[in-house]
């Protein structure tokens, strides 16, 4: 199948938030077949090949990184890396004599590569594995936009035929997307069920060191220099961490030295040590691994569906950039119907008038074709309008 190849002016935007194509261009031929057409002069330079497109490499989230060598690396924050705003080169690629010849498949391939929507689509994709390393935790998800930006200026439904420019800019999306829910969380129902544990180990250490010091008021309890004076010193230790079963395991060392300079304390100083053990298993309510991994569950198939909104997204984009692409061939090729139709017009009105002049027909008929004549000027400007 063939397409149409342009030249047009260099008048290309599309970093728009969907894209927005905004080009004068002339079709060489509708059935022009896909190559390109040669150079208008000889002493034009060859045009440059289009470089590689940008590869985009995508980092599994919802995998912890490894705790060797460094015991904390799994729970420190990760860089992310800065998006890229710059367009690809592509578009020098097809720059010749100030003139693009730009076809369908380089449409599309501008839109791939320099769509801010895409962008946004793919940081969904990382924003559901985080959430889903998030669930593996043990803690509630926050949920994930899911929503496909759409009806770009000029990219609408009914192109030509509608209000060009009409759209909302970037700015509709599904009902999945952000700010759905209570508080701008996509899921309002997270809360329901049995607590979870969390999967993850804490461990939770204290260290404190009190003194005090007051004046003996008491004549059977002296002090030295009448003062009373009482250090402590405490050094306490937790783990707990829980499991899919519903199980959860709680280990505390406790230590206690007390101190104190008054002479009827019977022992000073006094030291006081606990260690304490302890498994809980849920019977009813939080028993199994259905109620404690559900927000796993739920993360893994809002991670499907953040990659089927992708999938979407990049479809939506395209069928916009093949609307608008069709849009202005038809916009182009409706001017020189409505030349035609105009030339057809006057002849037509010139023809009535030379036989009203000899009586061949009625004054009336010109009045008609000169009617004929206003519709197809004005339907002329109308499809220049749409055609600049």
């Amino acid at each position: 199948m063939s397409f149409p190849r342009l030249i047009c002016a260099f008048r290309l935007a599309v970093r728009h938030s969907s894209v927005v194509l905004l080009i004068a261009a002339v079709p060489l031929s509708m059935a022009a077949q896909q190559s390109v057409p040669a150079a208008p002069s000889q002493s034009t330079p060859s045009a440059p090949q289009p470089e590689q497109a940008r590869a985009v490499h995508l980092t599994d989230y919802s995998q912890p990184r490894p705790a060797f060598p460094h015991m904390l690396q799994p729970y420190l924050p990760r860089e992310l890396a800065q998006p890229s705003f710059a367009n690809s080169s592509r578009i020098d690629s097809l720059m010749r004599d100030g003139k693009i010849y730009l076809s369908i498949d380089d449409a599309i391939a501008l839109a791939l590569e320099n769509n801010l929507d895409l962008d946004l689509a793919r940081y969904n994709l990382n924003i559901a594995d985080a959430d889903l390393l998030r669930a593996k935790s043990g803690a509630s998800i926050l949920g994930v936009n899911t929503g496909i930006v759409q009806n770009t200026p000029g990219g609408g439904v009914g192109g030509l035929g509608g209000t060009v420019g009409s759209g909302t800019g970037g700015t509709t999306v599904a009902a999945g997307g952000a700010g759905t829910g209570t508080l701008g969380l996509v899921s309002s129902t997270l809360g329901i069920g049995s607590n979870i544990t969390s999967f993850d180990p804490l461990l939770i250490s204290s260290l404190q060191l009190d003194k005090n010091e007051t004046a003996s008021t008491n004549v059977f309890s002296p002090a030295p220099g009448g003062i009373v004076a009482q250090n402590t010193y405490s050094a306490n230790f937790a783990y707990t961490q829980g499991f899919h079963w519903g199980t959860t395991l709680t280990a505390g060392f406790n230590n206690t030295h007390l101190a104190t300079n008054s002479t009827v304390s019977l022992l000073t100083p006094q030291l006081g040590s606990n260690f304490q053990f302890r498994i809980t298993q849920n019977l009813l309510q939080g028993f199994g691994s259905l109620p404690n991994m559900r927000f796993i569950r739920i993360a893994k198939n809002n991670r499907e569906i953040s990659d089927v909104a992708f999938r979407l997204q990049v479809i939506t984009t395209v069928d916009q950039i093949e609307n608008m692409y069709w849009d202005f061939v038809y916009a182009f090729e409706n001017v020189r119907v409505q030349q035609e139709s105009l030339t057809y017009a006057q002849k037509a009105l010139d023809d009535a008038k030379r036989q009203a002049q000899v009586g061949t027909v009625p004054p009336i008929q010109v009045v008609s074709a000169q009617s004929t004549v206003a519709t197809d000027q004005q339907n002329l400007i109308v499809a220049q309008n749409n055609g600049s």
